[in-house]
This record gives structure tokens, sequence and C-alpha cells, in this order.
């Protein structure tokens, strides 16, 4: 009973006597699911640096791919037209822009939660090389002041 319910779905009435999938194909799309859940959890459950790096750039892609899909549905277009959204210049900026003012906020707001290296980068940035020079300027601007009141 639990083996035909893997296999059929909890959905299915009588698609028994449906064709087999071709070779190497799933039989449903959970299986695809199920799959990749047994395997992410067995091989890349297990936490280290590169697992995470790994992750992390499924996760965009996944995002991007589920954007394209929800286009496509909107729009009724395959994936591959030239009209996708991802693929407009003025699109893509829109959301570098949107995905930049949010690592800014979480920055400015909860540094705590970015990722150590992202937030050592950001510090780098922002908070040692804007404070070195904010205190060049700072000494120009003494020294320009020195330079007016030694002709007077």
């Amino acid at each position: 009973m639990f083996l035909k319910l893997i296999v059929d779905g909890p959905f299915s009435r009588g698609t028994h006597n449906l064709p087999r999938s071709m070779a190497g194909h799933p039989e449903r799309p959970y299986h695809s699911l199920i799959a990749g859940a047994c395997g992410g959890y067995l091989v890349w459950g297990r936490y280290s640096s590169v697992n995470q790096q790994m992750i992390l750039y499924l996760t965009s892609r996944v995002l991007v791919g589920l954007s394209k899909r929800a286009w496509e549905h909107i729009r009724g277009t395959p994936h591959h037209h030239p009209t996708s959204p991802l693929n407009h210049p003025k699109t893509y900026r829109l959301i570098a822009a949107a995905v930049w003012g949010l690592v800014m906020v979480l920055f400015e707001e909860s540094p705590h939660v970015l990722h150590k290296s992202l937030k050592a980068s950001m510090d780098e940035i922002y908070r040692f090389q804007l404070s070195s020079l904010s205190s060049t300027v700072s000494e120009a601007e003494e020294g320009f002041v020195d330079q007016g009141t030694n002709e007077t």
C-alpha cells in the first residue's frame, strides 16, 4: 500500500493504465522532488563551507527558474522567449537594485543575519574604507584651513 502510494501518488484515480514513462524520466513529477530531497539530505545535508556555497548557488538558480516559470504562466510564452523579464536589461537593473538595496538594509539594520564573509566584505568597504576616506578628507580640510590662516 505504501509503495503504491509513492509510485502512483495520493491523488491517482486509475492512472495505473497510463503508458510507462521513457527510460531515465520520472513516472510522476513528485518523484523528482522526492529523489532530489533524498539526495540533498544525504549528499549535501552535511554542513561544510563548500556545501553551503553550492546550496546558496542552487537557491539563486531555483529562484530565477521559478520566476521564469511564473512569467511563462502569466504570459503563456515558452521559457526561451526573448521577452523573459530576466533577459531584459532594464529588468535586470531593477533586480540588481532590489538585491543590493536589501543587502544594504540588512547590513545597516541587522548585520548579524548576513553571512560572515559578506558582512566582513561590507565592513571593509563601508566601515573601514569610508572612515579612512573621511579622515583623509578632514585632514585635507584642516591643511587647507591652516594654509588659509598662514596667509593672513
